[in-house]
């Protein structure tokens, strides 16, 4: 065998074995991510849309008075207030003095940059973070890129852990690809723009 095969087949295996472990590191740091103390604070709740139960986490934060507002980010466009509500259960109330319906953002950057003008808006030190638990890591790599100052409080969403369920497997490992990609894209070129 060519010195040149065997440099490739240990430069493959290196790879793998750094894809593996940072794999274990990302599952361990979602691991970490503990529900918030009840009595945490925050100037307001942030919730990204997609999987189930994040709005209503979101929604038993607010009630429970963790933060006087709340943005829900990433609603569809087509979507009313009618049916927000429905899904939901929020009260006409809640709807109107508390609750943000942020319909811009299509993709995690987009959530984040919805949240950066809540928060330019308002002037806000700290945001409640709720998303899935796998989801949080990205999340938080592109909301402390654009808003550097304000505190951000990870509320996760737990859900099937991937050495429990194959799709719940393949869905952790797309998205560690895409935390990894973000990673490798702040690392390269910082993103300017913040808070």
């Amino acid at each position: 065998m060519s010195r040149g095969w065997m440099a490739l087949r240990t430069l493959a295996f290196l790879l793998v074995a750094g894809l593996a472990i940072g794999f274990l590191v990302f599952a361990g740091r979602i691991a970490t991510y503990a529900t918030p103390d009840t009595g945490r604070q925050a100037d307001a709740i942030v919730v990204l849309t997609g999987d189930a139960g994040r709005t209503t986490a979101g929604i038993d934060l607010l009630r429970e008075g963790r933060a006087p507002q709340l943005l829900i980010s990433g609603v569809d466009a087509a979507a009313t207030p009618a049916d927000i509500q429905r899904h939901s259960g929020l009260s006409d109330d809640e709807l109107d003095c508390c609750v943000i319906l942020g319909r811009d953002a299509t993709d995690t950057i987009g959530n984040a940059r919805e949240a950066g003008a809540l928060v330019r808006e308002n002037g806000y030190r700290s945001l409640i973070i709720v998303t899935s638990d796998y989801h949080l890591p990205r999340s938080l790599l592109e909301m402390r890129a654009l808003m550097p100052g304000v505190e951000l409080i990870a509320y996760p969403v737990r859900t099937t852990p991937p050495w429990r369920d194959f799709g719940a497997s393949r869905l952790w490992l797309q998205e560690y690809a895409k935390f990894t990609a973000v990673w490798l894209r702040q690392t390269v070129t910082p993103r300017p723009e913040s808070v």
